[in-house]
């Protein structure tokens, strides 16, 4: 009895051993794995890069002379002189405002006109034509008026400006008034105009025209415009009519 004990015994020490022989080292479980500690994650820092070195300051010329303190004995160098670059200039006017100042300088007083538009040697009064007035600045026409003819066909007396009537009594003065430009249209009449009609101070002009009838059956030639209508519009200057 005590020969198979000990027969038991020997065999199951042999069967423990072939056992615990056959176990890796991979065969360990999840919860020891996780009991046992990470090993410490170490981060390389990167090289501090080496300051650099600052140039060196230049050196002072030799031959550079000494300039005086501001500060001292300032009476002796008495005021100081604008520089021309930046002196004010004047600026210079247009061409046409130079005409406009020139005209409104010469022209300080004022005159008077009065148009009458008449048909047949002046039998019929030609009603409800259109007027227009014109000033002439240098080379430009400035519209000053656009009037239409009463029943007696005649248009309300305007004014316009004129040099002075004191002008006239002097031997060098060529042109002792000022002058305008007057353009007639009305329906069933030719156009007609008049230029360098003279315009005196404290006088009132008065200009008459004598308006020629457009034939019975007149039609514009090659389907152009009735010059004569009164609707028609020219480039005038700012765009007003004509």
């Amino acid at each position: 009895m005590q020969e198979q004990l000990s027969e038991l015994a020997r065999k199951y020490q042999e069967e423990m051993l072939r056992l615990y022989g056959k176990r890796q080292p991979s065969d360990v479980s999840p919860s020891t794995a996780a009991a046992e500690p990470a090993a410490p994650v170490t981060q390389e820092m990167p090289d501090e890069p080496e300051p650099t070195e600052l140039p060196p300051e230049p050196e002072p010329l030799a031959d550079e002379p000494d300039l005086p303190d501001p500060s001292e004995n300032m009476a002796d160098y008495g005021d100081p002189e604008l520089p021309a670059y930046i002196q004010p200039t004047p600026p210079k006017l247009p061409e046409e405002w130079a005409e406009q100042e020139a005209y409104e300088n010469r022209n300080t007083a004022k005159g008077y006109l009065r148009i009458v538009t008449a048909a047949a040697d002046s039998a019929y009064p030609v009603p409800d034509a259109r007027v227009s007035v014109f000033t002439r600045i240098g080379s430009v026409l400035h519209l000053s008026y656009l009037l239409l003819t009463n029943e007696n066909g005649e248009t309300p007396t305007v004014t316009l400006p004129a040099p002075p009537a004191d002008l006239s009594q002097s031997p060098d003065n060529e042109r002792p008034y000022a002058s305008c430009e007057i353009r007639i249209a009305a329906k069933g009449f030719f156009r007609t105009q008049a230029t360098d009609v003279h315009i005196f101070a404290g006088i009132t002009t008065r200009q008459e025209f004598q308006l020629v009838p457009l034939p019975l059956y007149y039609e514009p030639s090659d389907g152009g415009i009735d010059p004569n209508e009164i609707g028609r519009t020219e480039d005038c200057q700012g765009g007003a009519p004509c």
